[in-house]
């Protein structure tokens, strides 16, 4: 049986944990679509130790982060397509994935990244907190990468209780001031789409066909 091989990168910045919940299932979305290879990393920390310190949520997450690699330029490049996911920071992505996208000027002058698709995903405290802010100003240097969004339409969501879950922008989770809240089964399935999204369009820019039969969803509603 032929395959069509193409890789999948999901890198991402967590600071208590929470936008790393989102992470596996966006993964898991993304390898729904055959001959994907996923792979997942977390972008360089740029807070000094002190930071950590003086939260305790955030240096746990911090060390169960550890076990997964920080993701370089070459993984980055070499990728078909790119998940990219940040928490809210002050109604902006974080300045950890604003540093590693910075360091693609070479990049940039190249169009190494032109044509191939991204996707965003963000957690935040509070709903209307910034996260379609942060999705969207996420976006803005990827667009001048020549990256392709890719989003969320409401159709392809299909009809369930939890329609409001999400955001055509991206997944987004909602962890509450105090971090207590659990993903909801609107949010996984939300992070799910995304990522067989962005694995399915990165399949057919990269092999130029809509005829895969895993890939006929993007113009219809999600199973």
């Amino acid at each position: 049986m032929e395959k069509y091989p193409f890789k999948i990168l999901v890198v991402f910045y967590s600071f208590t944990g929470h936008t790393a919940q989102l992470v596996e299932h966006i993964a898991q979305g993304a390898r729904e679509v055959k001959d994907a290879d996923v792979i997942v990393r977390q972008a360089p920390e740029v807070l000094p130790n002190e930071v950590f310190e003086q939260y305790p949520q955030a240096q746990k997450a911090r060390e169960v982060n550890q076990r997964i690699p920080v993701a370089t330029i070459e993984e980055l490049t070499s990728a078909d397509g790119v998940a990219f996911g940040t928490p809210v920071h002050f109604g902006s992505f974080a300045s950890q994935i604003k540093q590693f996208i910075d360091k693609l000027t070479p990049v940039f002058l190249k169009g190494t990244m032109v044509g191939k698709p991204a996707a965003c995903f963000a957690s935040a405290g509070s709903i209307h907190g910034g996260e379609e802010a942060a999705l969207i100003s996420l976006m803005i240097p990827l667009l001048n990468l020549g990256m392709i969004p890719v989003g969320v339409p409401y159709p392809v969501q299909g009809e369930s209780s939890e329609f409001d879950a999400g955001s055509p922008y991206g997944a987004v989770f909602v962890s509450g001031h105090r971090g207590d809240k659990e993903l909801s089964d609107g949010d996984k399935k939300i992070a799910r789409i995304l990522g067989k999204r962005l694995s399915a369009m990165a399949k057919v820019m990269k092999y130029g066909s809509m005829q895969f039969s895993d890939c006929q969803f993007l113009t219809s509603k999600y199973e």
